[in-house]
């Protein structure tokens, strides 16, 4: 036998084998449901994404200002919530000692489906000045609103005012400066001290 002619007979089905593992070769299997919620949820995402762009800016008369940095539709399917980035400043004409932010989700009809609140107060006995700033976030289901058409979102914002001091009725007595006693110096028992001067001890004398 020619050992050429044997290499090449052989060499033909190799190459056949190979191309034919090289082709690819497109499985036809039905998408499934969760594959189709989750794509439909991504869409929904880039939509609301486009529609809300930017800062939102509300201003509440007499409760301050509230300006919204990032609102986002996030979460899964099944487990959607909206995410506001905001910051409250205090726009009255007095200091404010608290104040409530809310986040809320609306359906088409304008019906309260969830809200979320957040309590802005400082943490030390001292309301928020007038032009100062709060930042926080808020998170806020939407419970399916988000797939109908004509869903929306909103802000609401109520503060309490710094109040001026009732007076008393009758006044309470001012009372004058109270004098303090003279301090009592009490000896230990170490008493009388000795201290160093020149090279020998002197006594020192008490108070």
């Amino acid at each position: 036998m020619n050992p050429r002619r044997t290499i090449v007979a052989l060499t033909w089905p190799l190459a056949l084998l190979a191309t034919s593992c090289a082709t690819p070769v497109e499985i036809d299997r039905p998408e499934h449901a969760l594959e189709v919620e989750l794509r439909e949820f991504q869409d929904a995402q880039q939509v609301f994404h486009e529609q809300n762009m930017g800062t939102h800016q509300f201003d509440f008369e007499g409760h301050g200002r509230v300006t919204v940095r990032e609102i986002s539709l996030e979460g899964f399917p099944g487990h959607t919530y909206l995410k506001c980035r905001f910051h409250y400043q205090n726009r009255t004409s007095k200091p404010v000692v608290q104040s409530w932010v809310s986040l809320d989700v609306l359906d088409a009809e304008g019906r309260l489906v969830a809200t979320q609140k957040c309590h802005l107060i400082v943490p030390v006995p001292m309301p928020i000045a007038r032009g100062s700033y709060y930042s926080d976030e808020l998170r806020t289901p939407t419970y399916g609103a988000h797939e109908h058409e004509g869903w929306s979102w909103r802000i609401r914002c109520v503060s309490d005012l710094e109040q001026e001091e009732e007076p008393l009725v009758p006044p309470a007595p001012e009372r004058g400066i109270i004098k303090q006693p003279a301090p009592v110096y009490i000896k230990d028992r170490g008493w009388p001290y000795y201290r160093w001067e020149g090279g020998r001890s002197l006594r020192q004398e008490g108070f």
